[in-house]
C-alpha cells in the first residue's frame, strides 16, 4: 500500500508540472526553453515577493520573449506595468494573456482596469463583462461587479450624445488614439484619428480641444 501511495503522489507530482509545462509551451517549444522560462518566471515572482520590482520586470520580460504566448507571465508583466503607472503599454500584454487564456477572469479584469485607466471605458466596460461572465461568484466576482457599478455610473454621468453605443465606442478609441500620439509628439497620425472622431461627432468638446492642440502642434 505504502509503495502504491507513493506512486501516485509521484504520477500526481509529475501530472502538475506537465500541466504547468504546457502553459509555458510545452510541445510547441523546445523543452529546454520552456523550462528555463518557467525557472525564470519563478525566479520573477520571487523578485517581485521581494519588493524587487525592477529585476522582476526585466525578468518577465525575457520569459515573455522566449515563450511569448505563456498567459501566466504576460498577466504578471502587465499587471506590473499597471502598478507602476504604464496602464498604455500594459494593454498589449494584458491582451494577449486574454486571447491564449481566454477563461482566465483575471485577465480580463486586469485588462479592464488597464483600459479604463487610459480612458477606453466602453471597451473596459465589456473586459469588466467577460470578466464577470467568467467567474459570476465569488470575492473576485463581487470586486468586478462593484468596479462595473462604478464604471456604468461614469457612463451614465457624461454628457448625452444621439450615438449608438458603437459610434460611442468608435469615437471613445480614436480620441484616445489622437491624444496618445498628440502627447508623443506625433500630431500629423494623431491628425488621422482626430478625422475620424470628426466623421462621428464633429461638435463634441474633445474633438473640438483636441483639434485646437494638433493645429497648434503643426502650426497651422
Amino acid at each position: 500500500m505504502a509503495k502504491t501511495r507513493k506512486e501516485k503522489e509521484r504520477a500526481q507530482k509529475l501530472w502538475e508540472e506537465r500541466r504547468d509545462l504546457l502553459r509555458f509551451g510545452y510541445g510547441k517549444i523546445a523543452e529546454f526553453i520552456v523550462r528555463d522560462a518557467r525557472q525564470k518566471y519563478q525566479q520573477a515572482m520571487q523578485a517581485r515577493s521581494k519588493g524587487d520590482l525592477e529585476s522582476t520586470e526585466a525578468m518577465l520580460r525575457e520569459v515573455v520573449e522566449k515563450v511569448p504566448d505563456a498567459p501566466d507571465p504576460l498577466l504578471a508583466l502587465g499587471q506590473l506595468l499597471m502598478e507602476t503607472g504604464r496602464a498604455e503599454e500594459a494593454i498589449g500584454f494584458l491582451s494577449k494573456a486574454c486571447d491564449v487564456d481566454d477563461m482566465n477572469p483575471q485577465g480580463h479584469f486586469l485588462f479592464g482596469q488597464a483600459l479604463e485607466a487610459t480612458g477606453r471605458l466602453r471597451r473596459a466596460k465589456e473586459a469588466y463583462e467577460r470578466a464577470l461572465q467568467r467567474y459570476p461568484t465569488g470575492d473576485l466576482a463581487r470586486e468586478i461587479a462593484k468596479r462595473l457599478q462604478a464604471l456604468n455610473e461614469r457612463l451614465a454621468s457624461q454628457p448625452s450624445l444621439t450615438l449608438s453605443e458603437e459610434q460611442a465606442k468608435v469615437l471613445e478609441e480614436a480620441l484616445h488614439w489622437a491624444k496618445f500620439y498628440l502627447e508623443v509628439g506625433f500630431p500629423r497620425r494623431a491628425r488621422e484619428y482626430l478625422a475620424q472622431a470628426k466623421s462621428i461627432a464633429p461638435d463634441h468638446p474633445t474633438v473640438q480641444e483636441i483639434s485646437k492642440e494638433i493645429e497648434k502642434a503643426l502650426g497651422t
